[in-house]
């Protein structure tokens, strides 16, 4: 988890391609998620831990660590349904960055994002639970 780094960011996404095409040229992978889909610290890491055991035991679906990450913590199969769920949506306020090998301060002046740390953290016991729920039926899915 050391690599990733998690990020609560405000301000309006406006072009989604433009944020996938920055995060294709960057030194590092990325990945926008919406906030309202995140359920606390607790939720990604989980997702992202799940994520780097499907790549050791060679049962990854995505390519990306970070997309692999997503399919975990939206508890989809498949990659289109995970962006449909937990991805950014044009023109939302809040969202949730997965950065890896990425200069935090430069994806947000880049994006015209400002750091909100609470953007991330959970403020129900049951949304929390059910979403680490999620996340560990998608090795199950997989099967």
């Amino acid at each position: 988890m050391g690599r990733v780094a998690v990020v609560g960011a405000s301000g309006a996404i406006d072009d989604v391609e433009s944020l996938i095409a920055y995060f294709r040229e960057s030194k590092g992978d990325g990945i926008a998620l919406d906030a309202d889909e995140v359920f606390g610290m607790d939720h990604i890491i989980s997702a992202l831990k799940h994520a780097e055991r499907a790549f050791e035991r060679g049962e990854n679906v995505s390519s990306r660590l970070l997309m692999e990450t997503l399919l975990y913590a939206s508890g989809e199969r498949q990659i289109s349904l995970a962006i449909e769920r937990m991805g950014v949506k044009p023109g939302k306020g809040r969202t949730v960055l997965l950065l890896e090998g990425s200069q935090k301060e430069e994806a947000l002046s880049r994006l015209g994002l400002t750091e909100d740390p609470s953007l991330i953290g959970a403020d129900d016991d049951a949304q929390t639970k059910e979403a680490l729920e999620r996340v560990a039926m998608v090795d199950i899915l997989k099967r």
